[in-house]
């Protein structure tokens, strides 16, 4: 149990000496912090300092299992305050959540600024803004924890908010605080302290929690509103080493140095990589064989790239996994005047908030690398559609006497041989690609189409039927397709059945590797009669004004994806993702938080991808 007198005596007894010194002493003074409030929890009940649901005093703590709140009764009119608090207990269970709460003007509702944390959600430590509902506050700027706070150990939080708007966040994990802020935002919203203090909340079995100690104090200097943190790349963050060598984020250009330790420089690049976003390495760590040495977060769905060096007579077993691309970058290291490069997709659970890890160079079973590999990546290229009116046509022709299409009209062979439509689409980042066609055909027997890009035959692809009408469109997805970088002409020739109605083309990155591309046994259409393993068979209703259902059928044991994504590439929900065992299935997509517009889902079964557009009215 702490001395609270003794605690005080010496309180009183520092602010004496201080105010003798202040009136006495020549020399220059440091301004202090003026304390607001504080409270180390000392006593055997919490009082009524506080506003709090299952929150309780245990051996000099405040102590909460169950969650709920923990927030001051008074609310505070300063406009800028330092907010310090000491706490253990992060552990990670079903949608476990650690807030402290600030800036609250009234209990009565959730308007207030949010700093969050749980292990759940990826380890993410979030500073928010809350308007109506706390538990989904407006992120302002987060960082993912890595590795995840210890359920075992003491951390302690800084919240630094001043009156120009700027809002800092810092976290001591032992080793004091960095010098840098952790999160930082400028923000206008809540302009006073007002309530504050911790909220835990939980959907599983109690698990303790304890607050230490939590103090408010005006803080002796203002800052004004000019960001302190460094500016983020758009794509690479956070990035660490085991080695403790220096490591940094740059943008990969002709001229500038792949090594954070050496003076060579780059001398060529593919042109898909000019201005990626990439890793300085330092030359030192070429021969680290650690399982693990870089960590970093990738924050959107992208193609790496790795440069490597090629005199290795055996690589690393993690490259493994990577497609030797046939490109290099040139530099001006004398041991070796190029790199390999080496490509792979990264989705899912290697983006943020999850970690990208990488081994070291020398890792097991590499040899005869005499250079360190430097890391590249680039966004994944987003779904492009296609419109078929918009294309190069010959005999086939614009139309729009049925309903449902996209765009300004579809397009309608007229004839059984030779009319074709022809895309032209410049290509940025080499890679496989599904080629999806959104189509009406209410005929009998397939309509097929020779397909081909810049004159070379890539398959014959059979549009069956879809519905019993021309104003029901179906979605088919074609062939996977390798396209080097450059203006490629996609081409859809009838071959003696003429053709059906098109609406569009949808091509969607779907590996970095030439290995992916599929066999004729996928063409499928993703909406009619038939089925392959993952292959959906309806969306209904479509268009839908709240909520649709989609239906999938798997024919065996598979690991499946559903996701659903906006015409900008960007997943917006996450509907499926698990084993599932042969069956037909359901899935519903409430899509009430969704303006009005076009949408796809994508199912992926193993290797196999089936992408579909949904209209919301």
């Amino acid at each position: 149990m702490r001395k609270i007198l003794l605690k005080h005596f010496y309180s009183g007894l520092i602010n004496g000496l201080f105010l003798l010194i202040f009136f006495t002493a020549p020399c220059n003074l440091v301004a202090q912090d003026v304390t607001i409030f504080r409270d180390d929890f000392d006593r055997d009940i919490l009082g009524s300092e506080w506003q709090t649901d299952n929150w309780t005093v245990v051996n000099g703590s405040a102590y909460n299992g169950y969650g709920g709140p923990l927030r001051t009764t008074t609310g505070y009119d300063q406009t800028s305050y330092i907010i310090e608090t000491t706490a253990v207990g992060f552990t990670n269970s079903y949608y476990r959540e650690f807030r402290i709460t600030f800036g609250q003007a009234n209990l009565l509702n959730d308007s207030a600024y949010v700093l969050r944390y749980s292990e759940y959600g990826g380890g993410r430590l979030t500073l928010g803004r809350s308007t109506t509902n706390i538990f989904y506050p407006e992120p302002l700027d987060e960082v993912a924890i890595y590795p995840d706070f210890n359920a075992t150990q003491w951390y302690k939080f800084k919240i630094a908010r001043y009156e120009s708007g700027l809002i800092q966040v810092y976290v001591d994990k032992g080793l004091g605080y960095e010098t840098i802020p952790l999160l930082e935002a400028i923000d206008l919203t809540y302009p006073t302290l007002g309530h504050f203090g911790w909220r835990e909340d939980t959907q599983t079995f109690p698990e303790s929690f304890y607050v230490d100690w939590i103090e408010a104090a005006s803080p002796a200097i203002e800052k004004p509103a000019i960001k302190e943190k460094p500016a983020e790349d758009n794509l690479i963050t956070q990035v660490s080493v085991t080695s403790g060598r220096s490591y940094k984020v740059s943008k990969l250009n002709v001229g500038v140095n792949p090594y954070t330790d050496r003076s060579y420089t780059v001398t060529s690049l593919p042109s898909y990589l000019n201005g990626a976003s990439f890793i300085q390495t330092a030359m030192d760590d070429k021969f680290d064989a650690s399982d693990v040495l870089l960590t970093s977060f990738i924050k959107k769905d992208a193609v790496v790239y790795i440069g490597y060096d090629p005199r290795a007579t055996s690589r690393p077993a993690w490259l493994n996994e990577w497609t030797k691309t046939g490109d290099s970058i040139g530099t001006t290291d004398p041991g070796s005047n190029y790199l390999e490069i080496y490509s792979r997709l990264v989705q899912f659970g290697e983006i943020y908030p999850y970690p990208f890890l990488l081994g070291g160079n020398f890792a097991s079973p590499a040899q005869g690398a005499n250079l360190n590999y430097i890391v590249a990546a680039v966004e994944r290229p987003r779904l492009l559609p296609l419109q078929a009116e918009d294309a190069d046509l010959n005999g086939a022709v614009v139309a729009t006497n049925h309903t449902g299409y996209d765009g300004t009209g579809f397009v309608d062979y007229k004839n059984p041989f030779n009319d074709y439509i022809e895309w032209t689409v410049q290509i940025d980042v080499p890679g496989t690609y599904n080629l999806g066609f959104r189509y009406a055909h209410a005929g009998l027997a397939d309509r097929p189409l020779q397909i081909t890009d810049n004159g070379v035959n890539i398959a014959l692809v059979p549009f069956s039927p879809v519905w019993w009408s021309w104003d029901s469109w179906g979605f088919l997805s074609g062939p996977n397709v390798f396209f080097k970088s450059g203006v490629h002409k996609i081409r859809a020739t009838a071959t003696g059945m003429s053709g059906p109605n098109m609406d569009e083309l949808n091509l969607y990155y779907y590996s970095s590797s030439p290995l992916a591309i599929a066999g004729k046994k996928d063409f499928q259409k993703a909406e009619g009669a038939g089925a392959l393993p993952g292959y959906i068979y309806k969306a209904y209703p479509n268009p839908f004004s709240q909520s649709t259902k989609i239906y999938y059928e798997l024919r065996e044991k598979a690991q499946v994806t559903l996701s659903i994504w906006s015409l900008q590439g960007q997943q917006l929900q996450l509907l499926v993702n698990g084993v599932r065992d042969p069956g037909n299935y359901q899935v519903t997509f409430d899509a009430r938080k969704l303006s009005a517009g076009t949408y796809f889902y994508r199912l992926q079964v193993g290797n196999q991808i089936k992408v579909g557009k949904l209209l919301k009215e």
